[in-house]
């Protein structure tokens, strides 16, 4: 049900047309919190609703009022609702969102390109595949986004990860194989999640989970991923 969550959530993000680093954000306080408590199936909704519109108010310099996110919701949920869930899922985390976003690793790393737009691109694809697969959760954000700039850069065709993006990612390219092939193996397996399929199949996203499916497809096996002999439940 998590990986549903997260791909609704996603479908709300891009509705809203929100920071990259809101979306992380708002995935870590539903993450958190669920560690905490224990919710009902039917409350879920309104603990990621409530997760992106905390967020939201903490990354957006203009960020939407209740009101947009009671209405993205079905209104399933009344202002109040929404809002008495904020109070409690803050308090739960003690008002603590200080989190090591991935997004700004990834900036970090971009140093040592120049900032290459389509290399970020695909790599910000690739990073949020970290939110659906639960299979991340053991790495840290700043391993995951090396993962992500080391994918993008071979799929495009970059050259080798050089001592620069060692320097800015401080991981080497044996340590980044690990998430580097559970990406490809998300990548060659059948579509689970569709809104952020369609969110990155957009020409504003070059197309990236288009042509990142159909490299992986090609290439699983060279790079040691062998999806027929492996099944895993990313939908958590």
């Amino acid at each position: 049900m998590r990986g549903i969550l997260v791909d609704w959530l996603i479908e709300v993000h891009t509705r809203f047309r929100l920071l990259p680093e809101t979306l992380f954000l708002a995935v870590n306080i539903v993450d958190r919190f669920l560690s905490a408590k224990i919710v009902e199936l039917d409350k879920l909704q309104l603990v990621g609703v409530t997760a992106m519109f905390i967020a939201a108010k903490y990354e957006e310099v203009f960020s939407p009022g209740v009101q947009y996110f009671r209405s993205v919701a079905d209104d399933g949920f009344t202002e109040e609702e929404i809002l008495q869930a904020e109070r409690y899922v803050l308090t739960t985390l003690n008002y603590n969102l200080s989190y090591p976003n991935p997004m700004n690793f990834l900036r970090r790393i971009s140093k040592a390109d120049q900032y290459d737009y389509e290399t970020r691109t695909v790599a910000k694809y690739l990073l949020e595949i970290s939110l659906l697969d639960h299979r991340f959760m053991g790495y840290a954000p700043s391993h995951v986004a090396a993962a992500a700039m080391y994918l993008s850069r071979m799929m495009l065709e970059r050259g080798h990860w050089d001592a620069d993006l060692v320097h800015y990612s401080d991981y080497t390219e044996e340590e980044v194989l690990p998430v580097f092939r559970l990406m490809i193996d998300y990548l060659a397996r059948p579509v689970k999640h569709e809104a952020f399929f369609k969110k990155y199949a957009s020409k504003k996203f070059m197309k990236a989970s288009i042509h990142a499916r159909q490299w992986a497809k090609r290439n699983a096996s060279a790079h040691g991923v062998n999806i027929e002999s492996t099944t895993h439940d990313d939908s958590r």
